[in-house]
């Protein structure tokens, strides 16, 4: 039992030559493009936060070893 949908498409409105498809050639609208950039997006922010967290316990560490040093 198959249907024409281009009959359904042309019920409402859509253009014959639209095809559903053509929306995600377009980035903006592609959910596989969306997941890849928040992926990359959340993997440098967690890789920057673990930065930020090392270097503040080598501050700690370096303050800690000066004050030794110093008494």
């Amino acid at each position: 039992m198959e249907k024409d949908f281009n009959e359904f498409q042309n019920n409402f409105g859509f253009q014959n030559g639209f095809d559903t498809n053509d929306i995600y050639k377009d980035s903006m609208f592609n959910p596989m493009t969306q997941y890849e950039q928040a992926y990359t997006y959340y993997k440098y922010l967690c890789m920057q936060m673990d930065y930020k967290i090392k270097c503040k316990e080598y501050e700690k560490l370096c303050s800690n070893t000066n004050t030794i040093k110093n008494t």
